[in-house]
């Protein structure tokens, strides 16, 4: 089916890509399964094709967020496979979207330097530790791991070490992306920049010739993967696996029951009182103790 009025069937028709309205996912197999599409509800303006004699797939996916799933976003994402490059399972996640994250103790990989390392890849580990949290194997494989008590990382910690180049840094310092997912084969970037539709929550959709732009990273990325290839590891680098399991579960369980305390709180002040004013202070009393369980768990795992 086409959408003559969409902007993106008149751009895939000016370049000679082909174009679907809607379909079920991706077309490539095994793309599917990447973490990305997890809670994926639905894909509108598929556009596939060859850009820099690379296969492509861009499209607006709808997913599911919010406490109990009933809220949607869209959003454009770009899957481009990585044949032919030696490349470990990962994901990067920009900082600015990792707040919830570290506040539950899952803070991915730290990238230090050793002491004698050049001024140049100081600046490059720095840049990267401050836009994005890696991920061996993807994040909730990480999470998974942990939680089954893994004795390892898949992939390890020196598979990654060698992974990271000097070409690889250089790009991943200066570009600006969203979440990148390098999973079995595949290179998958979700769009950081675009029409935000809705205010409550930022929906970034590339329309027409915008996703020129997003293609433009991907191919650069996987350019400085291909040229990472031939060069050689950076001995001055080291990674460190900073995930606490028992922390990310201390501090679930600390939110949890200071929820509860907070609500008995208000009951027990209910009964006492017998004043309904008092009900306007079960929000107040149930995010205190959260807030307070929270720290509180978190504090006491920390010292394990």
């Amino acid at each position: 089916m086409e959408d003559h009025d969409n902007k993106n069937f008149h751009w895939a028709r000016m370049k000679g890509y082909s174009y679907h309205a809607k379909s079920e996912g991706p077309f490539s197999q095994g793309a599917g399964n990447l973490y990305m599409f997890r809670r994926a509800l639905g894909f509108r303006h598929h556009v596939c094709g060859t850009y820099r004699n690379r296969p492509f797939e861009i499209f607006d996916c709808e997913k599911q967020f919010g406490k109990y799933m009933h809220e949607t976003y869209w959003c454009t994402v770009i899957i481009i496979p990585s044949s032919g490059l030696d490349i470990p399972n990962f994901d990067l996640f920009p900082r600015r979207e990792t707040k919830s994250m570290e506040t539950l103790g899952v803070k991915g990989l730290d990238l230090t330097l050793a002491p004698t390392a050049a001024w140049d890849e100081r600046q490059m580990i720095d840049s990267l530790n401050k836009n994005y949290m890696l991920f061996a194997g993807g994040a909730f494989e990480t999470i998974q791991a942990s939680m089954k008590s893994a004795p390892h990382l898949v992939p390890s910690l020196a598979e990654m070490t060698k992974f990271f180049k000097p070409s690889i840094l250089r790009f991943l310092a200066t570009a600006t992306t969203g979440f990148i997912e390098v999973q079995d084969g595949f290179i998958a970037i979700r769009a950081t920049d675009g029409r935000i539709i809705t205010p409550d929550y930022a929906e970034i959709l590339l329309e027409g010739s915008e996703r020129e732009r997003l293609m433009e990273v991907a191919n650069d990325f996987l350019d400085a993967l291909a040229q990472g290839a031939t060069e050689p590891p950076m001995p001055s680098i080291r990674l460190a696996n900073t995930y606490k399991p028992h922390q990310f579960f201390g501090t679930m369980i600390g939110i949890v029951v200071g929820f509860l305390v907070g609500v008995m709180a208000s009951i027990a002040l209910y009964i006492t009182l017998r004043n309904h004013y008092v009900l306007y202070l079960f929000p107040i009393l149930g995010l205190t103790g959260v807030f307070l369980g929270r720290f509180i768990g978190n504090r006491i795992t920390r010292t394990k």
